[in-house]
């Protein structure tokens, strides 16, 4: 399965951006456009292979960095509704006894 990119507009561009220092040699004649297009491929290729490992990496650090603060919110409601109970079954609060008792 070929891995895939979500911005195939930056592959494209950064093939392009690879292809620009062989543009004054392929208007002068010194390449030919069958090679430009060999090597056009050969750029996209390796775009698109860079853009799908920068992109994976950034997934699953992105998604560990979200695993990690909704379990750091979930500890901190946790610990925020965490209220003790005194032996009557009632909440405590303040360090108060409970009313009438």
């Amino acid at each position: 399965m070929i891995p895939g990119v979500r911005h195939t507009e930056l592959v494209i561009l950064a093939a392009i951006g690879l292809m620009v220092p062989a543009l004054p040699a392929l208007f002068d004649g010194a390449l030919s456009p069958t090679a430009a297009l060999v090597r056009f491929a050969i750029a996209l290729v390796l775009c698109w292979a860079c853009g799908a490992v920068l992109e994976g990496l950034i997934d699953t650090y992105g998604r560990q960095a979200r695993q990690r603060q909704l379990e750091e919110r979930l500890r901190q409601l946790r610990a925020a509704h965490d209220v003790p109970l005194d032996p009557h079954g009632t909440e405590r609060r303040g360090g108060r006894p409970p009313v009438g008792g």
